[in-house]
């Protein structure tokens, strides 16, 4: 039985939470907040080598508690609904600030049997997420890894790519965090003495297009929200480019964008070949991203109408498919102006985000005002998250002590 910490519910938000809908309060306010593991250093390392998979292990030095939060955000039609994120607490003896991880993950698929949540109850590894802030965590550093808006509601699918959902999760994510230290009771079973300093989101893949996303939108959704710093490892935050280069998940994004802004607008059939149209409703949600790897064609040809793939090829779908190209602009993401300071971590073997396009993002991402350090590894395909990780730990700190000295 997980133990029940900090909990604070009125009587109508635990009959709303006991019948499944979400409790009424502001956005980021907790519901329910369960402690779920405690991890030892040794514990912490043994999670932490089996991601880094044969490269240097770091090192532990903290104990980490795990919780099981549930925040509110506002959903895409402005209703009240219920976030579900780990909340990764490093054990301080004495007061410290610490950077907060807030770690969007990559894709994992658009239905409750895909959340990020079962990948380590089921032993599945989509990204060992949990493995990878729990490394963080260790080397003491408060972390968070938000799931995507609906998960948790079996009869609701993600907003697979929709920028605007993305953003108000990890937005709410911040302020979520910084309401469990506030409301934290001194005298809880699993005392640590950590406090929050900057809030940093981070995310790989479509997590690095929600970290960009929430940057562009925090001014507009949260402006009580301060990001400290944006990391990307190998974020595909084109979703056209994302077409283009990495076409598997290409159907997900058609199938949600055709049910949100209306099959009129977002048309499957104009789109996608007659083979991979027919059962799109039943493929895409019966696959977690394993599956879309294995059922899916990885180049655009196989899987688009030619005149579509010509289009998308040549770059010529504003032209071509205009309402198309506008909504993927729309969600498209991190050149809003924002001016937050960014990481960005890219494999030069990237086979999902193609490289130049990635040094064209980076290009304009300075244009807007953006301080970015960019990092090519060489040989490196796109996850980026071991390779990278002291250099994450270094920026975060000097990025803190920048921020602190203004």
């Amino acid at each position: 039985m997980r133990a029940t910490v900090g909990l604070r519910l009125t009587l109508t938000a635990l009959l709303l939470v006991l019948i499944g809908l979400p409790a009424a309060g502001a956005a980021g306010s907790l519901v329910t907040v369960e402690h779920d593991q405690t991890y030892s250093t040794a514990a912490v390392n043994e999670m932490a080598a089996r991601l880094f998979n044969g490269r240097r292990t770091p090192e532990a030095r903290f104990t980490v508690d795990v919780f099981i939060i549930r925040y509110e955000s506002t959903d895409l039609q402005e209703q009240p609904t219920l976030v579900t994120a780990q909340l990764f607490v490093p054990r301080y003896d004495s007061h410290a600030e610490r950077p907060v991880y807030i770690f969007a993950p990559g894709t994992t698929g658009l239905t409750d049997q895909c959340r990020p949540l079962r990948e380590h109850q089921i032993g599945i590894n989509w990204g060992l997420y949990r493995n990878h802030v729990l490394a963080h965590a260790g080397q003491g550093a408060i972390g968070m890894i938000p799931e995507y808006m609906h998960f948790g509601d079996p009869d609701r699918l993600q907003p697979y790519f929709i920028a605007e959902a993305e953003a108000r999760v990890l937005l709410d994510a911040i302020r979520a965090v910084r309401n469990y230290f506030r409301e934290q009771p001194r005298s809880s079973d699993y005392p640590s003495a950590v406090r929050p300093a900057g809030a940093f989101l981070a995310g790989f893949s479509q997590g690095g297009h929600a970290a960009f996303a929430a940057a562009d939108r925090n001014g507009r959704y949260a402006p009580d929200v301060r990001i400290a710093g944006i990391i990307g490892y190998g974020p595909t935050t084109s979703v056209e480019s994302l077409f283009r280069e990495f076409s598997v998940v290409a159907p997900s994004v058609i199938y949600v964008y055709a049910r949100y802004y209306g099959s009129d607008r977002f048309d499957p059939g104009k789109m996608l070949a007659d083979r991979w149209l027919e059962n799109l409703a039943h493929d895409v949600r019966r696959l977690c991203i394993l599956g879309l790897q294995s059922y899916y064609p990885w180049r655009p040809g196989p899987l688009f109408r030619p005149e579509f793939n010509d289009a998308l090829l040549n770059r010529r779908l504003a032209e071509n498919y205009p309402e198309i190209a506008h909504i993927l602009r729309k969600n498209s993401t991190g050149l809003g102006g924002h001016r937050v300071p960014a990481l960005i971590l890219q494999g030069s073997n990237d086979v999902v985000v193609n490289l130049d396009d990635q040094s064209e993002f980076v290009v304009a991402l300075r244009g807007g005002g953006s301080p970015v350090r960019y990092l090519i590894y060489p040989d490196t395909p796109h996850d980026t998250r071991q390779i990278g990780f002291d250099e994450v730990i270094r920026w975060m700190e000097a990025q803190t002590v920048t921020q602190e000295n203004r």
